[in-house]
């Protein structure tokens, strides 16, 4: 709907509108586009117009079918600024450069190990070279996400919870970045992000307020979005579930581990639990599969227990619509996984809540700081006031 107000407020909503039109829509026409946005037809054509000066839009050619003549077709103009996604893991660095439109236009993987001696220039490193396919400078680009395990200080740029990236701890990631390309960067927690991939492509679309849980063999975490925001927390810790206290619910006997849900979940203690089942395996992916196979309510049941007594806490205070499990572990175990999981919760809490399994994407961390990147990418040219003048 067209926003009132001022003339130049005006101008500035609606090219805004617009443009969040043409990154759902990718093409349209202006008479597509006036009853989108809700202007009139000359309003509309000298929108259009601006975004066109502006080098925000372009034409797309002519519509091929339908009756009547062929309409002229407009699309967001996908080189008007790239913004870059960035996944640290303790394999390395996976970094995506996207276009205005959301298409990913370059990819590079750097591995590193702990011998690698200094990751800030390593990262620096992967982001040039992805930048150099496509022609475009680290310095050009609109806007750099980051997604590493744990969190950062804000103010230190410094991890926190960062066990599984030792590589990074004492790095100020988040400053010398911004300090060396003038690019505005955020650093988020890696289950985050995944989180943003599962709401912009996966099982969370449409869905307001769900919790994703994240197990894989590489360790736990869980992401919390309420009103289609995710909860970050004061420090930047929210999604911690690795150490909440919790019992084990698993029926089956093993070597005790610890009474954190993070201790119970990883990969150790859940090969424990597949050999007190009686399955030998290399992994718990490989154990899960197994199990399902041979007998769902042993070994998988014992696995689904043990995520219960995770969720059920979380369930009882926030009361999300959804459940998404994910990570190697809770992908492998699918959607049987989580009719266990369902079934065991249902005895622990009151609420119903539905449970559904994420992505298969071994690059969702990555997927998800694209998501991030662009949503700052498109808010600078789209709210900047840029075709202001123009007008």
């Amino acid at each position: 709907m067209a926003a009132s107000g001022s003339p130049s407020v005006l101008r500035v909503l609606n090219d805004r509108a617009a443009l969040d039109v043409l990154v759902g829509e990718r093409e349209v026409s202006r008479a597509q586009l006036e009853a989108l946005v809700g202007l009139s037809k000359p309003a509309t054509s000298q929108l259009l117009t601006r975004l066109e000066r502006a080098g925000l839009v372009e034409r797309a050619g002519l519509r091929a079918e339908g009756p009547g003549p062929r309409a002229q077709l407009w699309r967001l103009k996908a080189d008007a600024g790239h913004a870059a996604g960035i996944d640290v893991s303790r394999n390395g660095i996976d970094v995506a450069i996207a276009a205005l439109d959301g298409s990913v236009v370059a990819e590079h993987f750097l591995a590193t190990t702990a011998e690698t001696s200094d990751p800030g220039a390593a990262l620096f490193e992967a982001l040039e070279a992805a930048c150099s396919q496509i022609g475009v400078e680290p310095s050009a680009l609109s806007h750099i996400s980051i997604g590493i395990p744990g969190a950062v200080d804000q103010l230190t740029g410094q991890l926190r919870y960062a066990s599984e990236v030792p590589l990074w701890k004492g790095v100020d990631l988040l400053h010398m970045l911004e300090g060396r390309l003038d690019v505005p960067v955020t650093i988020e927690n890696d289950v985050n992000l995944v989180a943003l991939n599962e709401m912009a492509r996966g099982a969370a679309q449409d869905t307001k307020d769900f919790l994703l849980l994240w197990v894989a063999e590489r360790g736990v975490g869980s992401s919390v979005v309420v009103g289609g925001e995710l909860i970050r927390g004061a420090t930047l810790g929210a999604g911690e579930i690795g150490f909440t206290l919790v019992p084990d619910l698993a029926l089956a006997a093993t070597t005790p581990v610890g009474n954190r849900f993070g201790d119970l979940m990883t990969d150790t203690a859940l090969l424990d639990l597949a050999r007190a089942h009686g399955i030998e395996a290399a992994g718990t992916v490989e154990a899960l599969g197994l199990g399902l196979a041979a007998d769902p309510d042993g070994f998988p049941r014992d696995v689904a227990r043990r995520l219960s007594a995770g969720l059920a806490a979380v369930v009882s205070l926030l009361d999300p619509e959804l459940i998404v499990l994910d990570g190697d572990i809770c992908v492998a175990g699918g959607d049987e996984l989580c009719r266990l999981v369902k079934e065991e919760l249902r005895g622990l809490v009151e609420p119903p809540v539905s449970i559904v399994p994420g992505r298969d994407d071994a690059s969702s961390v990555r997927a998800g700081a694209v998501q991030a990147a662009l949503g700052h990418a498109r808010e600078h040219f789209f709210a900047s006031g840029s075709t202001l003048e123009l007008s």
